[in-house]
């Protein structure tokens, strides 16, 4: 990918790594209200040794081609320079694709170093309901995404993450916290109708800014998403629930979501601490990444051991709910939670942290 507007060098930082970053000051400006506040975009190069993310440049020709293709998106293609610890953004082309490209890569590879790290990557949603930290744990479809934002928007909850959480075993033993990545949220459409009602769903999908919502239709037409779907970019979705994001949050409670066929199946459970390891694995993610898995993440040492034994350590609960009862059924579970779950005593690090709105637009002009 070749353009003629200027480029300038930044560095990205998360709790686990720092990568370089080259893009013009828009694009630049862009990730960084997208990565907030997980990732913090600076101006300035990165150190020696990082790895750099770039646009603009062009790669090398012995550089491998990657081609990273998500159901019902375009396709995303780089060029990856190993030797030199590059990665080029090569296609699409225009500002808005160049962005997701860029933070795509970026994301990957500091995800990457918190698998070494020995951080352990859960499908799962992390909310903080009713000061409780829950990591909401299922599949696609299990209702994840409804109920946290059913929990903000009945103001119980605040979300840390929707979909997949990265979670590590305190060393002192005092208990296990979660983790949040920039990752957009993708919702069903029948959510969007069920909580803000049809007339408003329609004004909030035709504000959505992912360009992938331009193409992400013919997946409900061809019927692979009976609902539809739709992606809302982290800042997008603090400024639709009127709330926002913690980036990381100590972790209190497992609850195994799902959504009952019939109200009759609505209810919350205790699970057994013989079933708990079993029902967790299930859910433990083998990747750290969906794609680009390119950069190294065998785990150093013990640390997803530890952590899957403190998880199983935790109140452990399976809950199923109504869609439709969405909103009733957050002050049902967090009721419940709050019963038998013991208040949590946080030291800093484990409570809820940088609950911070995106950065304005213009911090890199």
């Amino acid at each position: 990918m070749t353009s003629s507007a200027p480029t300038h060098r930044y560095t990205v930082r998360s709790h686990v790594e720092s990568t370089g970053l080259t893009c013009s000051p828009s694009v630049a400006q862009h990730i960084d209200r997208l990565a907030r506040p997980y990732l913090t975009v600076e101006p300035g190069p990165c150190g020696p040794g990082a790895w750099q993310v770039v646009a603009g440049a062009e790669p090398p020709e012995d550089a491998a081609r990657e081609t990273v293709t998500a159901q019902g998106e375009d396709s995303v293609r780089y060029a990856v320079d190993h030797p030199r610890r590059t990665v080029h953004h090569l296609a699409p082309g225009g500002e808005s694709w160049v962005v997701q490209s860029l933070l795509r890569a970026t994301r990957a590879i500091h995800r990457s170093t918190a698998a070494r790290q020995g951080m352990l990557f859960l499908h799962a949603g992390l909310v903080q309901l009713d000061g409780l930290g829950v990591a909401l744990v299922g599949g696609s479809r299990a209702g994840k995404t409804t109920f946290v934002m059913a929990s903000v928007l009945h103001g119980a909850g605040v979300m840390v993450c929707n979909d997949d959480v990265s979670l590590t075993a305190q060393p002192d033993g005092s208990g296990v916290l979660g983790a949040g990545w920039p990752r957009s949220v993708s919702v069903r459409l029948d959510t969007l109708d069920l909580l803000f009602g049809p007339e408003k769903a329609r004004t909030v999908l035709s504000s959505l800014t992912h360009p992938a919502n331009r193409t992400l239709g013919s997946l409900r037409a061809s019927g692979v998403e009976e609902h539809g779907t739709a992606l809302i970019y982290p800042w997008e979705y603090a400024d639709l629930l009127d709330t926002r994001i913690g980036r990381s949050a100590g972790v209190d409670a497992i609850v195994h979501l799902s959504l009952a066929d019939d109200p009759s199946e609505t209810g919350v459970a205790e699970v057994p601490q013989a079933e708990r390891a079993a029902l967790l694995e299930r859910h433990v993610l083998g990747l750290p990444n969906k794609h680009l898995n390119i950069f190294g993440h065998a785990p150093d040492g013990s640390g997803p051991g530890r952590t899957r034994d403190a998880l199983t350590a935790l109140p452990t609960f399976r809950f199923r709910y109504a869609f439709a009862d969405a909103g009733r059924e957050v002050a049902r579970l967090a009721g419940h939670l709050r019963a038998r779950v013991p208040s949590p005593r946080r030291s800093p690090e484990q409570r809820l942290t940088d609950r911070a709105a995106p950065a304005a637009p213009g911090r890199h002009r």
